[in-house]
């Protein structure tokens, strides 16, 4: 694929996918992947795509074996499945898997640094502050390898 193809078609399937969809907030849902993406700070395409793509596998119907039907390369689907949380796993072996992949440790950080805005929320719950608490000691961790 040309320069930018890549990232447009992630684009157009995350927009697509995530079509009517909101985060706690109310907020359409593809804001919280773009600004992922955003605070990836990266020229990378690829990183990028990882980073607009995370949740598209944990959250969605879209597959693995479709995203390389798509054209998607190998080091973006690894990254995607690197941070897509396998139901019934639990929290280290998730981080295990984050930390075995650098581009996944970076979407990661990312996507905790955005989870964790409160400005998100309509209010704040215990559940919220526990969740965030949560966030910020795996943010810690992670922050430890880049």
């Amino acid at each position: 694929m040309k320069r930018g193809e890549m990232l447009d078609k992630m684009l157009v399937l995350a927009t697509t996918k995530f079509a009517g969809k909101f985060d706690r907030g109310g907020a359409p849902y593809i804001l919280h992947c773009l600004k992922v993406m955003y605070y990836v700070k990266s020229d990378d395409e690829e990183l990028q795509v990882i980073a607009l793509g995370h949740d598209l596998v944990e959250d969605t119907d879209v597959t693995y074996a479709e995203l390389r039907a798509m054209g998607f390369t190998e080091r973006v689907i690894v990254g995607i499945r690197a941070m897509t949380k396998v139901p019934g796993e639990t929290n280290d072996e998730y981080m295990d898997r984050i930390k075995a992949c650098h581009d996944a440790i970076r979407c990661k950080l990312a996507d905790l640094r955005h989870n964790s805005d409160i400005r998100r929320l309509k209010g704040v719950t215990a559940k919220d502050v526990a969740r965030i608490e949560k966030y910020h000691k795996m943010f810690m961790e992670l922050k430890e390898l880049v």
